[in-house]
């Protein structure tokens, strides 16, 4: 019966992250953009660590590299958890800028290449269609850019709360169907 339990109660912290999400999903996404900011600043921390740990067996490149990976992180991390503290609604919207943007770069590329091959007599209908909607996409988010937002987490949200129900579902039938397989052999029985 004991195993069941850390199932119980990971079904009941999805439900309620994902009701936390679906009730106010710029506060969450706030939450987790600054846990991975601290995240962030917290490895450059390591990383000093490290360097200070290593440096004699270490290359003067590695030791570079090093350094400047822990500078790059500490820096990141401290401007995520700034954003993420003054202007947390800014946040949906410069991932999503974002997303759009390697679409463009995708889109771009895609129509190089497709120009590249018509010029040598090569016709690929596919990557013309993934170039015209690579541009399609970028276009859609850049015009809706809150809207997309809302409904990424709301999907997601909803995914998390009906994962949770089904984890407390799941466990508790088994726990019953344990019960009950106990009292019908009268000893211990075996449930993974």
């Amino acid at each position: 019966m004991r195993k069941y339990i850390p199932l119980l109660i990971s079904g009941l912290l999805m439900i309620f992250v994902g009701l936390y999400m679906l009730t106010n999903p710029d506060g969450f996404l706030t939450v987790v953009i600054s846990v991975f900011g601290i995240y962030l600043a917290f490895e450059g921390v390591k990383s000093i660590f490290s360097y200070f740990s290593y440096r004699d067996s270490l290359g003067r490149r590695l030791r570079s590299a090093l350094l400047a990976k822990a500078a790059v992180n500490i820096a990141l991390g401290l401007i995520t958890v700034i954003i993420a503290a003054v202007s947390p609604s800014l946040i949906p919207t410069v991932i999503i800028y974002l997303a759009a943007a390697a679409f463009i770069l995708d889109g771009a590329v895609d129509l190089l290449d497709l120009m590249s091959l018509s010029k040598l007599g090569i016709t690929v209908p596919a990557l013309g269609l993934e170039t015209l909607l690579s541009f399609v996409f970028a276009l859609i988010l850049f015009l809706f850019p809150r809207f997309l937002t809302g409904i990424v987490m709301t999907l997601f949200a909803a995914v998390l709360f009906a994962s949770g129900v089904l984890m407390i579902y799941g466990s508790v039938s088994s726990m019953i169907y344990a019960r009950k397989l106990r009292k019908m052999g009268g000893g211990d029985v075996f449930t993974p």
